[in-house]
């Protein structure tokens, strides 16, 4: 049996992928999921799978940096991504397995049985080629400057994301505050902006709030806990979600 483990922000997925490897894959066992990737960090180290299946656009930490994490990962990974077109070629130029949402039953047969052959003649070179979609990312990540397109009611606004301060709900619109100070104000809900934000260093500290961490100046341990962006504008955090924040912030604090 493929010791298997899911680690995946959205439940839905989670159940659909578990459900798919069930019925199609009798020789893969799902011994864990999780919908954080820090627990599941924690529970690779604990069990030690064989297989990980893993999402990307994760609040918090992203499925790259989850493997980052690794010095040397002894289980394979496939990825399971909505990701766009360069970084779905990235994973082909790098030999690296992955699904694309939805995830379809014969996908994952066929994913299920490489894996199987890479097991019998005991080969995992994850560590090489994870290297090399790093590189891959990177150089499309420098050659140019990642937008986002901000629809609002006359027009759709392209702004680079490393401009966006944070993102406040407001209802069922969403205010995105600028580092010009310019605010837009968008239909979209506060949960498309976490979902699309997610590989880009983006962190919501409250149900109405989604920050953008490489702008954060202070975080204020007292009050309960509030971030200071670059501004000079005070967001509080939730307290059910301090902790979660301090892990997302562990990599950058000396």
């Amino acid at each position: 049996m493929i010791r298997t483990m899911i680690i995946d922000d959205e439940q839905t997925a989670v159940n659909v992928l578990a459900m798919l490897l069930k019925k199609k894959c009798r020789d893969v066992e799902v011994i864990a999921t999780s919908n954080s990737p820090l627990e599941g960090k924690k529970l690779i180290e604990r069990l030690s799978p064989d297989l990980v299946f893993l999402d990307i656009e994760m609040p918090g930490m992203s499925g790259i940096d989850l493997l980052r994490s690794f010095t040397n990962p002894t289980f394979r990974v496939v990825f399971v991504t909505a990701h766009d077109a360069y970084a779905v070629e990235a994973f082909r130029l790098s030999a690296i397995d992955y699904l694309l949402k939805p995830v379809e039953g014969d996908d994952i047969v066929r994913t299920i049985q490489k894996i199987k052959k890479d097991i019998e003649k005991d080969q995992n070179t994850f560590g090489a080629q994870l290297h090399h979609l790093e590189e891959l990312l990177a150089k499309n990540n420098s050659s140019s400057e990642a937008k986002i397109g901000i629809a609002m009611a006359d027009k759709i606004v392209f702004v680079n994301i490393t401009d966006i301060m944070y993102c406040e709900a407001n209802g069922s619109y969403t205010n995105v505050f600028l580092q010009d100070g310019n605010k837009m104000v968008t239909s979209k809900s506060l949960s498309e902006f976490e979902w699309q934000l997610a590989d880009h260093n983006f962190y919501r500290i409250h149900h109405s709030l989604l920050i953008n961490l490489n702008r954060v100046k202070e975080f204020q341990r007292h009050d309960g806990g509030y971030v200071i962006m670059e501004n000079g504008k005070r967001l509080e955090g939730s307290q059910r979600k301090r902790k979660d924040f301090l892990d997302a912030i562990h990599d950058i604090v000396i």
